[in-house]
């Protein structure tokens, strides 16, 4: 999500940047339920299956306001006499069609249970349609507290973005608002003011002039996306156009919709970045997901968000000392690690985070070498929390879900499984769990996305490497503290031992340089001891995540000691 705002950079800084680009603004408080996405379905939302969704919208800048419809077109998985969607109680909602007729529905707060003209049987379908018109709520800091941007361009026009990740689409548009229920493809129709352009998922069918003068824009999206991933964005854009070609022989199309004045940054920023980038994900994963549609890219007044095949950008294409544009790189991670795998739960959002964040350290170990790999992961190590288990049990809310651990921690926790299973084994494993195959280079569209756990990884790494390393993320990413390696001289001896939060079992080798030599540590029968003579350097290039005095430990109060660097 939500841009990666972990230790490797600071939160309160990218924060501070959205508020000096307009982003920063005081709505009215959000419904607790319209606030929070991916929350448990209820017995009537678990009976539809969405299939299609069609949003129909007029957007007046002018009065921040939205005005149109919101269709959906469900599948009954089982027999039922309503359905349900979700849409922000601050519209006013005109008139509800089920199949073309009015219905009657009952609204509570956010929720609206619609009925059906009678009891509809597994297997039929119903077309919901929902008119609605009001003033969206608008965006705190987007992205990491969404909703509506209403800005202005430096030259004055009125620059529009939608980023509500963590909120769901609710927040403007009528919706199951779950993640675990794409719908098959969706419509989106866009009319602004003359002068402005409307860019968003998918390709665009047409557009064209209004007798009002006003400009409609028809977008078809054909392959499946997280309703959250639907975005909308606005602004007196010019188009570049570029084609990628693709691993599997496919011509990709690419769209940068970018501001006028930054048109050359935007062609610069894609032929002698992002590219590249893309390149070396397909090299290293597989085909970009979504070839059939676009590769696509949107400069936006908030920093940035991955909305699936519309990247946001709106880091403006300054100097990177990464060596990439990070934020790019980040977002494009999110095609992979969050559209075409998706979080079966909140549970398991580090495998969007996790991954997301590694990709970057990565890509820089491939590019530019050992130094700016190692130096990307001290700084996410500096800003590790340790205060909840990235991956909490029961039910979890976005704001849990989404804390700063599941970036930085889950990156750490790759870092190290890399280091122990060895480049071919962790690439092969993170194909499969990706795209169900390790041999992708040939796979061709449309690529199915799928939902995926924690479980499924490890069962993933576990079957390729013929070894259980349930250990391993039992210690990293279901308890909240790392492991510590303590070394204490003992009976004329240097012992060392693993102190592991819940005396779990923890049996991680651990390179050191003895007396000169690299070896691995064997802690598979227990303690290790060796002579008090040797000179004994450990992990000396920080392969294995654990407990250091570089960083401070959690206190009860869930906030970090003084001397943790956040």
């Amino acid at each position: 999500m939500l841009t990666y705002v972990p230790s490797v950079f600071s939160r309160l800084t990218l924060i501070a940047s959205a508020c000096l680009l307009g982003a920063c603004q005081s709505p009215a408080p959000l419904d607790p339920v319209i606030g929070d996405t991916g929350q448990p379905l209820s017995a009537t939302a678990q009976a539809t299956d969405v299939r299609y969704y069609e949003l129909d919208l007029d957007i007046d800048p002018e009065h921040q306001s939205i005005r149109g419809s919101g269709t959906s077109v469900f599948e009954l998985v089982a027999d039922s006499a309503s359905v349900e969607l979700k849409l922000d109680s601050r519209f006013h909602i005109d008139r509800i069609e089920v199949d073309g007729k009015v219905a009657s529905y009952q609204r509570d707060a956010g929720v609206l249970t619609i009925a059906l003209p009678a009891l509809y049987k597994t297997g039929q379908q119903v077309r919901v349609q929902v008119y609605y018109q009001g003033k969206p709520h608008i965006a705190l800091k987007a992205p990491w507290s969404g909703g509506f941007v209403w800005a202005n361009t430096p030259t004055g026009e009125p620059w529009i973005a939608t980023a509500v990740q963590g909120e769901g689409c609710d927040l403007f548009w009528p919706c199951k608002d779950h993640f675990a229920d794409k719908a098959d493809s969706m419509r989106i129709k866009l009319r602004v003011p003359k002068g402005l352009s409307a860019a968003t998922n998918g390709v665009l069918q047409h557009q064209r002039s209004l007798a009002d003068g006003r400009t409609e824009f028809d977008w078809l999206l054909s392959v499946p996306a997280s309703d959250y991933n639907i975005a909308l964005n606005i602004g007196p854009y010019v188009l570049e156009r570029f084609s990628f070609n693709g691993i599997n022989g496919s011509n990709i199309p690419v769209e940068f919709w970018a501001l006028p004045q930054n048109k050359e940054a935007a062609r610069k920023l894609w032929l002698d970045d992002l590219q590249q980038q893309i390149h070396w994900y397909e090299k290293t994963l597989g085909p970009y997901p979504w070839g059939s549609e676009k590769i696509g890219f949107v400069e936006t007044p908030h920093l940035g968000m991955e909305h699936q095949t519309i990247n946001a950008y709106g880091k403006g294409y300054g100097l990177d000392p990464n060596g990439y544009d990070w934020l790019a790189q980040h977002e494009l991670a999110h095609e992979w690690f969050g559209n075409l795998l998706t979080h079966k739960t909140l549970n398991h959002a580090w495998l969007h985070e996790g991954f997301g964040l590694y990709m970057q350290p990565a890509y820089a170990l491939d590019k530019l070498g050992e130094a700016a790999y190692r130096y990307q992961m001290y700084k996410a190590y500096l800003g590790l929390k340790n205060c909840d288990p990235v991956v909490r049990s029961g039910i979890v809310t976005s704001e849990q879900a989404f804390n700063s651990d599941i970036y930085g921690k889950g990156g750490w926790v790759l870092h190290t499984l890399r280091a122990l299973i060895g480049d071919k084994l962790f690439w092969q494993a993170t194909r499969e769990l990706l795209y169900g195959t390790a041999d992708t280079a040939k796979l061709v569209y449309p690529i199915a996305p799928s939902y995926k756990t924690t479980e499924d990884f490890i069962a993933i790494v576990n079957r390729l490497t013929g070894k259980d390393y349930q250990w391993m993320f039992d210690v990293y990413l279901y308890q909240a503290e790392l492991p510590e390696l303590v070394q204490q001289q003992q009976e004329g001896k240097i012992r060392l031992h693993w102190q592991v939060p819940g005396n779990l079992p923890f049996p991680m080798p651990v390179p050191a340089q003895v007396n000169g030599q690299m070896q691995w540590l064997d802690f598979s029968q227990g303690d290790v001891w060796l002579p008090a003579d040797n000179q004994l350097l450990l992990d000396p290039q920080m392969l294995i995540l654990r407990q250091l005095p570089l960083i401070g430990r959690c206190e009860k109060s869930g906030e970090n000691k003084p001397g943790n660097n956040s």
